[in-house]
């Protein structure tokens, strides 16, 4: 499996493994963290790695247990991804305790771990970017017995094998991205779905997905996203499937800071499905509405030239 992201590869060790992550640029700190899933990885942020990497310092991740990281066998929860974030965010990009702050954007679930994180340390991150967050309401689901008995069934050898197979097939992972995260069939390549399929079948790549589906990564951010006083900006797909544009709603009323951006066409990774358009909505949150105009204008300048 190789990074499609330019930049330094680097490590960052944890207790639990070491965590692959890719910098490039030069500038203020930007984390980007990915979603949750079969097959999630760093990969996501591929068609805005390069205009991002302009401006900023930026920095994307594999979770632990994802993509090119490390993926022990445990069982993983919402407290080891807000641990690893705010570590990777102290002792490699080096914000918190008055040394300065970065800007984050973070996809569905990982979205909620960076509020939680941001309530419970506010001097990590400045500027928040919410992709297509999960919902408040669904994120409060306790663990119950019916959980832990998915997640036992998930980690037989022999029928969670099967399981996890199924799910992480070519097939299977085609037919979820087009039916549930893209917007546009067509943008569910080959090429995406090659990247989703190898990420997932890197070794211990089933070891995660037990406690994603038994709601051991659940967080509950209904009573914490009010308390974030930081510029949060969330980006909704405005044909998201699997997370409809209606659940934003629910973010706007809890938080009168938070604003919205839709990016029509886009489902629930529009940085990934509408690239130019993302950027268009959240460069002015990031630099500034006439700084965001001007590098609009010189790339629209270096389009013409090119013609």
């Amino acid at each position: 499996m190789t990074s499609k992201l330019k930049g330094e590869v680097r490590y960052f060790p944890t207790p639990n493994g070491d965590v692959f992550y890719k910098k490039a640029g030069d500038g203020p700190p930007l984390l980007l963290v990915h979603g949750i899933g079969a097959g999630c990885s760093s990969f996501e942020f591929r068609n805005i790695w390069d205009k991002l990497a302009e401006k900023h310092t930026v920095y994307a991740l594999d979770l632990l247990g994802f993509g090119k990281s490390d993926k022990p066998p445990l069982t993983y929860t919402d407290g080891i991804y807000i641990n690893l974030i705010s570590d990777f965010a102290r002792q490699v990009m080096q914000v918190g305790d008055g040394r300065g702050e970065a800007d984050v954007i973070a996809t569905s679930l990982s979205a909620a771990y960076v509020i939680a994180l941001s309530q419970r340390d506010p001097s990590l991150f400045h500027r928040l970017i919410l992709v297509c967050p999960t919902g408040i309401e669904e994120l409060h689901k306790p663990i119950h017995a019916g959980s832990v008995a998915v997640r036992g069934a998930m980690k037989a050898p022999v029928l969670g094998t099967s399981i996890y197979n199924a799910i992480a097939s070519r097939t299977g992972i085609r037919n979820y991205l087009t039916k549930y995260i893209y917007a546009d069939p067509a943008k569910v390549t080959d090429e995406v779905v090659d990247a989703y399929h190898k990420a997932a079948h890197q070794p211990g790549g089933e070891n995660v997905l037990p406690s994603f589906i038994s709601g051991y990564l659940n967080i509950d951010v209904a009573d914490t996203f009010p308390g974030v006083v930081d510029l949060p900006l969330i980006v909704w797909g405005s044909d998201s499937k699997i997370m409809p544009l209606i659940q934003a709603e629910a973010f706007l009323q809890a938080n009168p800071n938070a604003k919205l951006e839709v990016i029509e066409g886009a489902g629930a990774l529009p940085h990934d499905e509408k690239p130019e358009e993302f950027l268009v909505g959240v460069r002015p949150f990031l630099y500034g509405a006439e700084a965001a105009l001007e590098m609009e204008t010189a790339e629209a300048a270096e389009k013409q030239a090119a013609v």
